[in-house]
């Protein structure tokens, strides 16, 4: 059973942006004008609820992170405002990491971000090549993309991610390293890049159906794949993660509580959260928020609080996640841990496992389970033996 004075993270969503992406299938609102006050209110009252449950009293707070949506779109001070109540209601961990997603056209946010306690931004570059940006539908500049970013140094962040985007439609090999170079040329020490993917409910999703968008070729995808490895490693960047690469001391903590099976709280409309309490056959609870920001904000008022579904982890389903999530990262799983979580061992429910060691795609070294370089490549097909 976890301790209740294990640290934990915590998630904030902000679901507003200026427009929608064409790839993005988050929970994501563009309105006429943004109630920032009224959903701050709402975000600290529900922050308060949770302060008061037995699950989350005298346990401090790893991580916190800013998601969206676009969180940039709120105030130094609103934010301010949240991590000041955060401080007066949870202990900070040491070495505490606060991340906060933006995007390059809110540059001008930075200095107040860092002065009130962020010490971590993700700055959604997505590509330098300006007809790339434009087909991926957003809204900055390549001008104020490197902009953003010197002035996110300037304003001294030295914990700074950089999000790439690479299979997209028309895109080439030569644009991708183009857009890696240049990212390098600003020596930050922590770099995502994510392949498209065409996600259902999504205007690229409708396209693709219609035949109007022909996605990369699967070995064009897996050229770019490895190209990016390849580069990031020169430039002493390790990848930790399918997607993300960092310098030693530089992973995402508040990521990396994820993948590892840790505890979260999840505030905000569409926030989902985990709690580990090992008992009775289940595994954790789970539950997320009215995904709605105008009816979230109303529950909130109402009750404190706007969850609207819950779940008990059982055995199978914590084995799962546990399996799915952990080999997300390039160490794999260790065998012992899962064994002392289920009482089983890995191949007890997966017997594929064997299969796939045996086709090259999976290993097991020093008590690690892991995809081989290979089988990250492909990583998405095998999750399904997890799923």
């Amino acid at each position: 059973m976890l301790s209740e004075k294990e640290s934990f993270s915590l998630y904030i969503h902000i679901p507003y942006c200026v427009s929608k992406c064409p790839y993005c299938d988050f929970n994501v609102h563009v309105v006429a004008r943004i109630p920032e006050i009224e959903y701050t209110d709402a975000l600290l009252k529900e922050l308060t609820t949770y302060a008061q449950w037995d699950g989350w009293q005298g346990r401090a707070l790893k991580s916190v992170f800013f998601g969206g949506g676009t969180p940039s779109i709120f105030s130094p001070g609103t934010v301010a405002t949240i991590l000041e109540r955060m401080a007066a209601l949870f202990s900070f961990a040491e070495g505490i990491e606060i991340t906060l997603e933006a995007n390059p056209e809110d540059r001008r946010h930075f200095f107040g971000y860092r002065c009130c306690g962020v010490n971590r931004l993700s700055i959604g570059t997505q590509s330098f090549q300006p007809h790339l940006l434009k087909s991926l539908g957003r809204v900055h500049t390549v001008d104020e993309t490197r902009e953003a970013l010197r002035i996110a140094l300037k304003a001294g962040f030295d914990n700074v991610n950089l999000d790439l985007i690479y299979g997209i439609p028309s895109q080439s090999l030569a644009e991708l390293k183009a857009d890696l170079d240049e990212a390098l040329n600003f020596n930050l020490p922590h770099l995502s890049a994510y392949n498209l993917t065409i996600e259902e409910g999504t205007r690229f999703h409708r396209d693709y159906r219609s035949g109007k968008l022909i996605p990369a070729p699967e070995e064009t995808e897996i050229a770019m794949a490895e190209l990016i490895q390849e580069t990031l490693a020169r430039a002493g960047l390790e990848r930790y993660e399918i997607s993300n690469y960092a310098r030693a001391g530089f992973q995402s903590r508040h990521n990396l509580n994820y993948w590892q099976g840790g505890d979260y709280l999840g505030i905000g409309a569409g926030a989902h959260s985990y709690l580990g309490k090992p008992r009775n056959g289940t595994f954790g609870d789970r539950w997320h928020n009215e995904k709605n920001p105008r009816r979230y904000m109303e529950e909130v008022k109402r009750s404190g609080q706007a969850v609207v579904e819950r779940e008990e982890s059982d055995l199978r389903k914590a084995a799962a996640e546990f399996m799915f999530m952990g080999l997300r990262m390039i160490k794999g799983i260790a065998v012992a841990e899962f064994r002392s979580r289920f009482e089983r061992s890995p191949e007890d429910f997966y017997p594929q496992i064997r299969e796939r060691i045996g086709e090259g795609l999976m290993e097991e070294t020093a008590g690690r389970l892991r995809l081989t370089h290979r089988g990250l490549l492909v990583a998405n097909s095998l999750f399904v033996d997890f799923v």
